[in-house]
């Protein structure tokens, strides 16, 4: 009988140990990144979640950090065929969170980053298709939260950085940008491990506005 008690106990423990482990891990990588500069930096970073994911796999968090480290990697990236491989490698972490959290905010912003990745690739090929994607995307994160500051932000990077003549341009952006600004200067993510990138970007984006 006292068995039987204890069993509940002990599967409690190694849950919350298995989660205070990936926690770990993840503000481990997180801090890394911080000071990453070099494609072997972030690579070594991308590589370090994707391990953290594929061990925790009902973990919505590790997936997109998985994603998110190897999207950020593809900016580093210089040869197009290797960036594309890597955008594939990420959205297949986000597809996972994705099925893991449908209606979470931050994933889709994160695939309307992506998109957005995908287009730097080839601007001229992709930027009709992929910069619609990520406005699609993004107005679905925008849905799932209007106060999530990195909604506005990727928004006011699309617009600044389509053409003028295609609807965007600087005094289209700076509007979005400043409610970027607004959102991080109120954003109060719930624990350290929640998605909270992008200010000082969008205050920078915001500046080239003026």
């Amino acid at each position: 009988m006292k068995k039987l008690l204890i069993l509940p106990f002990l599967f409690l423990a190694l849950f919350v140990n298995a989660q205070a482990n990936y926690q770990t891990a993840l503000t481990d990588a997180l801090a890394k990144m911080k000071t990453a500069n070099t494609p072997e930096e972030m690579q070594s970073i991308a590589n370090q979640c994707s391990r953290i994911a594929n061990a925790e796999p009902k973990e919505w968090l590790p997936n997109y950090y998985a994603a998110y480290t190897n999207v950020s990697l593809t900016f580093l990236l210089k040869d197009d065929d290797q960036r594309d491989q890597v955008l594939d490698k990420a959205q297949t972490f986000l597809d996972r969170a994705l099925k893991l959290q449908p209606k979470e905010s931050e994933l889709y912003v994160l695939q309307g980053y992506l998109h957005q990745a995908r287009l730097v690739v080839s601007p001229m090929m992709r930027g009709m298709k992929y910069s619609g994607l990520a406005s699609t995307a993004l107005e679905k994160a925008k849905t799932l939260n209007p106060n999530n500051p990195r909604v506005y932000f990727l928004l006011g990077q699309n617009a600044f950085n389509t053409p003028k003549m295609f609807g965007g341009g600087a005094d289209v952006a700076k509007p979005i940008l400043a409610k970027a600004k607004e959102k991080y200067a109120a954003q109060k993510p719930a624990n350290a491990l929640l998605p909270n990138w992008g200010e000082s970007r969008a205050l920078a984006l915001l500046a080239k506005c003026d």
